[in-house]
């Protein structure tokens, strides 16, 4: 019974496909507090944090997030476990089993024992229910002490970044953000500017790879594929480019004289993905929430169903086989290819030349992903269509939001792996400080200050005295409280109140005004002014007094003179200003 298969020099593994979970040995997920989810595509592990890490914090999101997570989850769990399981899937983690392999990717994958199976649809609701939905700009409180607020990344529809504030200081977190002209709203930039820390993650992984060229070459090579009578699939994700994609490829084959060509989506989301993408008219761009208003379609695939020329099934089974026709287009998951009806189409096409699979989505290697399908015949073209910021814009978008400091990852640093040119790496010219995989990073962030609330009885006793135009002060005797990160002063209680309350002294004591004053006031001219710019000592009247001045006190020492000591000690006070 065979834990391992070999195909033209590459091991793979027969079992299901597990998932590696997210890393947690810097940090007890059951003690954080809060969790921001920026996108659909940034959720997937959520029902792992819950169930084997024990998150029981608020989780917060945009409504379109919370509705595409959802269906991704579903989609990925209804491909896994569809499948029949095997009574060997987990057996070829034994050691001696994994040390007998050759070297490799696959051996060097040392977490293998911590690998586990997908959660299922009940892990996935109780995920989802736990979302809290919020909309852009809106301010939610946590704890009294932080606020956060959903920006706009123009990713993906619901995509967002964060501001996260305090009384006193703000970190700004840019996730997977986009500035193309796309179906989502636009990256929301002016309220990221300034902020004491930004955090810029989610950068593309195809940074030389233009978008617009690349759905320019993907829609090339669809038509000279189906002009030769061949197939074309593309393993994709039920949201997010896919909706431009399906808009762009209607103008193309009508252009191309290919408006008879049946396009299907597969998936068992498919539907709802088509349909809530109509739905969410507040977060597109104003030009397609402007049809919404007219009425009509934002986007054009739903007349591309109306006029069946696009029709979408959650499976390869049942009403599919009474529609298909060939040559076609496929868009369908998953883009792995290890799991969904993707793997289907791959076999029945990849024996032909004239058939070709196109993939768009960055995150997988593409020539990893048809490894196991080798020998292959069909055509294979790599056109990453992948909107995220590359180097180039994350440089200007760094000038010109101008925070006091970067943190991002090492590997979008500068190098010795690589030239300092601004479209291979970020440039910061702030201070930065870079992260890397398992190792926790100190940031210092200035926290001198906090609010404090004035009770209103308090409040309502206070006599400030004004020092200069603008600016008064006073001096505040209370009780000092603090509960969920709130402080609250409060007056005294009785038995707590003392009989007198002596005044302060507030201010920087003129020399110059001092000695005036000596002078005309009472006729003492006998002032010698010694020491530096920080600290000046007087002798006044040939040592009977002297006044040591500094910025943080004023001194009277060696005056045995009771009455020329009461003169300086008032003069000092008149000068000063006593709150």
């Amino acid at each position: 019974m065979l834990q391992f298969r070999e195909n033209v020099g590459h091991v793979f593994i027969e079992s299901l496909p597990l998932f590696r979970l997210p890393e947690t040995g810097l940090v007890d997920l059951s003690t954080v507090d809060a969790l921001l989810l920026s996108n659909c595509f940034s959720a997937l592990a959520l029902p792992f944090l819950i169930e084997k890490y024990g998150f029981s914090g608020k989780i917060f999101a945009t409504k379109p997030t919370v509705t595409f997570t959802k269906q991704l989850m579903e989609e990925l769990s209804h491909y896994i476990y569809r499948a029949p399981p095997t009574d060997h899937s987990a057996q070829w983690k034994n050691d001696s089993l994994w040390s007998s392999l050759p070297d490799g990717t696959l051996k060097e994958s040392s977490d293998f024992h911590n690998w586990k199976e997908l959660y299922t649809m009940e892990g996935i609701q109780k995920a989802i229910s736990r979302i809290q939905p919020i909309s852009y700009s809106e301010t939610i409180d946590l704890f009294h002490h932080v606020k956060v607020t959903a920006l706009s990344s123009g990713f993906c529809l619901g995509s967002c970044n964060w501001i996260i504030e305090t009384e006193y200081n703000k970190v700004a977190y840019i996730s997977s953000s986009s500035t193309f002209t796309t179906h989502p709203c636009p990256m929301e930039r002016a309220r990221l500017k300034s902020a004491d820390i930004l955090i810029m993650s989610g950068l593309t992984n195809a940074p030389s790879a233009n978008p617009d060229t690349m759905l320019a070459e993907l829609c090339t090579r669809m038509a000279q594929t189906l002009k030769n009578g061949g197939n074309v699939l593309i393993p994709c994700y039920p949201t997010g480019v896919l909706y431009d994609l399906l808009e762009c490829l209607k103008a193309y084959l009508d252009s191309a004289n290919l408006s008879n060509v049946p396009v299907y989506f597969i998936s068992p989301v498919a539907k709802s993905s088509l349909s809530f993408s109509n739905i969410f008219a507040e977060w597109l761009c104003d030009a397609k929430k402007t049809k919404v208003y007219l009425p009509e379609q934002p986007f054009p695939h739903a007349e591309f169903i109306k006029s069946g020329r696009l029709r979408h099934f959650p499976n390869i089974h049942g009403d599919l086989g009474s529609v298909y026709q060939t040559p076609c287009v496929v868009f369908t998951g998953h883009p792995s290819l290890r799991c969904g009806d993707s793997v289907h189409f791959m076999e029945a096409w990849g024996g032909s030349s004239k058939n070709a699979v196109i993939f768009t989505e960055p995150d997988f290697e593409y020539l990893h992903a048809l490894a196991p399908y080798q020998p292959l015949h069909m055509k294979a073209y790599y056109f990453p269509i992948d909107p995220r910021l590359n180097f180039f814009v994350a440089n200007k978008l760094l000038n010109e939001f101008a925070p006091r400091c970067l943190v991002t990852a090492d590997s979008y640093l500068p190098s010795a792996a690589h030239s300092q040119k601004e479209n291979v790496c970020l440039q910061p010219e702030m201070q930065y400080y870079g992260l890397t995989r398992g190792r926790a990073v100190t940031i210092p962030l200035d926290g001198k200050f906090q609010k404090i609330m004035l009770d209103p009885e308090l409040a309502s006793k206070l006599l400030p005295q004004e020092i200069f135009p603008g600016v008064s002060v006073t001096s505040v005797l209370g009780l000092l409280s603090s509960r969920n990160n709130q402080h609250t002063l409060a007056p005294l209680p009785p038995h707590h109140r003392p009989h007198t309350v002596g005044k302060l002294l507030w201010g920087e004591l003129s020399i110059e005004a001092f000695v005036q004053a000596l002078r005309d006031q009472h006729g003492i001219v006998d002032v010698v002014i010694e020491g530096t710019e920080e600290a000046k000592t007087l002798n006044i009247l040939g040592g009977k007094a002297t006044v040591l001045i500094s910025p943080e006190k004023t001194t009277i020492r060696d005056c045995a003179d009771d009455k020329l000591r009461a003169i300086l000690r008032d003069l000092v006070f008149r000068l000063l200003v006593q709150v």
